[in-house]
C-alpha cells in the first residue's frame, strides 16, 4: 500500500484522515458505504483503498465510483485508486460485502497529501462478520444440546443401578 514515490517515505504520525463505514457488521451481499474524508484543513489528491479480512487477505468487492479505477494487488479488482490528481475533501466508494463468511473485514487507505506526504494503512472499524458468527453461535447451541442430552442419558443411567 506504500506509493512509488521514491526517496520519500510514509509519515508516522497520526493522519488528518479517517475511513468510515455506514455499519459495522455484514451478513452477505449488503452494501457497505466506505468515506474517506479528512480530519483536518488539508485535501488529499490521491488515495488506495482496500477491505481484508483479520488475516490480511484483500476481499473484492468495491464498485467503482467517479475518478477511480481498480488494480489488481493479489487478485482482480481487489484495490481502488484514483485517475487523477486534483485536491479531493472526501471521496465515496461502495464495497459489496461477501456471500459468503470471510471474517472480520477492515477497510484500509493510503491517502497522499502531495507527493512528499502520504500515510499508508489507515484503517477503519471493523466490520463485523455476521455470517459466520450466526453458524459458530448455531453450532455452539447444537453442541450445548448434545453434551446436555449426552449428561442426562448418563445421570439416568447411574439412577438406574
Amino acid at each position: 500500500m506504500t506509493p512509488h514515490h521514491y526517496g520519500v517515505n510514509p509519515q508516522t504520525g497520526a493522519a488528518p484522515f479517517r475511513i468510515t463505514v455506514d455499519i459495522n457488521e455484514y451478513r452477505g451481499d449488503e452494501t457497505i458505504i466506505v468515506k474517506l474524508s479528512r480530519t483536518s484543513n488539508n485535501g488529499f489528491k490521491g488515495f488506495l483503498i482496500q477491505a481484508r479480512n483479520q488475516v490480511g487477505r484483500k476481499i473484492p468487492g468495491f464498485r467503482l465510483s467517479a475518478q477511480s479505477k481498480f488494480i489488481q494487488c493479489d487478485s482482480p479488482n481487489d484495490t481502488v485508486t484514483h485517475t487523477e490528481a486534483s485536491t479531493k475533501q472526501s471521496y465515496m466508494i461502495e464495497f459489496n460485502a461477501p456471500s459468503t463468511s470471510q471474517g472480520n473485514i477492515a477497510i484500509f487507505a493510503t491517502v497522499v497529501q502531495d507527493f512528499k506526504t502520504y500515510w499508508i494503512k489507515i484503517q477503519s472499524e471493523l466490520i463485523i462478520d455476521k455470517v459466520s458468527s450466526g453458524a459458530a453461535t448455531q453450532f455452539f447451541l447444537n453442541i450445548i444440546a448434545v453434551v446436555t442430552c449426552i449428561w442426562t442419558n448418563i445421570k439416568t443411567l447411574k439412577n438406574k443401578s
